[in-house]
């Protein structure tokens, strides 16, 4: 997953930069780069949704240009729990599977169909929290970043 804006900007570049090195620093991300005009980072990552929607980033690079700002990043933050919201579920399917197969093989009274749809009941839900916490938490973060570009803009401006 990919993020890509440019915004108008007119106003002091080292201040803009400023102001992403302090939003993005008690995050935990790492600066790789960094000058009067330009700003590149890597991120912890996210871990859960009640973390900071900006911990989705894993890689960013901040462009200050003479007319505007440029925001670029790689959301591997994002996609990995996007991974984790995928795979979970399955995963507990097969685990489940797998208990009550094993249950069904040992004791008789297990030998029903009705008993298999009981992991199949309590996964179901899954198939529709994962999708909605997915848009969730790319919704979260794009908004995150551009709330970011929005201070930046707003705080470094030119009066």
């Amino acid at each position: 997953m990919e993020y890509a804006r440019t915004v108008p900007f007119t106003g002091k570049s080292a201040k803009a930069l400023d102001i992403a090195r302090l939003t993005l620093l008690p995050l935990g991300f790492q600066v790789t780069s960094s000058s009067d005009y330009e700003l590149r980072a890597t991120g912890p990552g996210i871990n859960s949704t009640r973390e900071n929607p900006l911990k989705g980033i894993s890689e960013a690079a901040i462009i200050v240009r003479s007319s505007a700002i440029e925001m670029q990043a790689a959301l591997g933050g994002v996609r990995k729990m996007k991974m984790f919201l995928t795979f979970f579920p399955l995963g507990m399917g097969l685990l489940f599977l797998i208990v009550f197969g094993v249950l069904a093989l040992s004791v008789p009274a297990f030998r029903h169909v009705w008993v298999f749809l009981i992991p199949l009941a309590a996964l179901a839900p899954w198939l529709f929290i994962s999708p909605m916490m997915i848009r969730m938490i790319e919704r979260r973060t794009n908004q995150a970043i551009d709330t970011l570009l929005n201070n930046m803009v707003m705080l470094a401006k030119d009066y």
